[in-house]
């Protein structure tokens, strides 16, 4: 049987990119890996990536050699959510739960990831790396307390979209921000102790363990990717709301 072949342009350090890869291997779906260079404008990767010069894009090749792609992480996983056949699912089946996501979705692009580039860039102990470091917090603080009550994922037992798109930054917070800011999130109060069982509940799962190419030098590589940004350098479109 012909199936579309799906291939994955990511780029190993890229935490959007990162969610596209995590749903391919939690849906289980078949796919290719291709490293890619955003950074290097070609032609060719403009064209792959719809003038978007970003990561991730997915390709699809269909049986007739037809041609798909999709740019965009959030984008990604809602085609990866259209195909899918599996028996596990990125969105919860109930419509009221679906909107929830889709919010949720949006906070994350509004109020943590910003934040969190922001307090990155910032000075350590400027007012304004107390400004994004607050506003950090207040951004992962109210979608936590949203999270299933009994959990340990956002909305119950099985990982889901939310789980899978905000991961890769949380664990770029959780990793740089003790670094250079010397940061760390709280661990004590109602709200960051549930954090706390969602985050040793989604950072081991297998198909985010399976996305941290050589684990012996991961962290030490991710860290050294991002010294730029913790000197106020690095992407600027990070640092904006989508």
């Amino acid at each position: 049987m012909n199936t579309p072949h799906i291939k994955l342009h990511s780029a190993w350090y890229c935490p959007f990119a990162q969610r596209s890869w995590i749903a391919l291997e939690y849906l289980g779906i078949p796919y290719s890996y291709e490293e890619t260079d955003p950074y290097n404008k070609t032609e060719e990767w403009m064209e792959i990536s719809r003038g978007a010069g970003q990561v991730p894009v997915l390709t699809v090749t269909d049986k007739e050699g037809g041609l798909t792609r999709v740019p965009d992480s959030l984008r990604t996983l809602e085609y990866l959510e259209d195909i899918n056949t599996g028996e596990q699912s990125l969105y919860p089946a109930d419509p009221a739960d679906r909107a929830e996501a889709r919010f949720w979705l949006d906070h994350q692009g509004k109020h943590i990831i910003p934040a969190f580039y922001r307090f990155l860039k910032a000075k350590p102990g400027s007012a304004l790396a107390d400004l994004e470091k607050t506003n950090m917090m207040k951004g992962i603080e109210p979608l936590t307390q949203a999270m299933s009550p009994t959990g340990p994922y956002f909305f119950g037992d099985t990982p889901g979209i939310i789980d899978i798109a905000l991961v890769p930054f949380i664990y770029r917070i959780e990793l740089l921000l003790p670094h250079f800011k010397d940061f760390h999130l709280p661990t004590t109060g109602k709200s960051w102790s549930r954090f706390a069982i969602w985050w040793k509940a989604i950072k081991s799962h297998k198909a985010v363990l399976a996305t941290m190419p050589d684990p012996d030098t991961y962290t030490d590589r991710l860290r050294d990717f991002y010294i730029p940004y913790s000197l106020g350098g690095g992407q600027e479109d990070v640092t904006k709301a989508a």
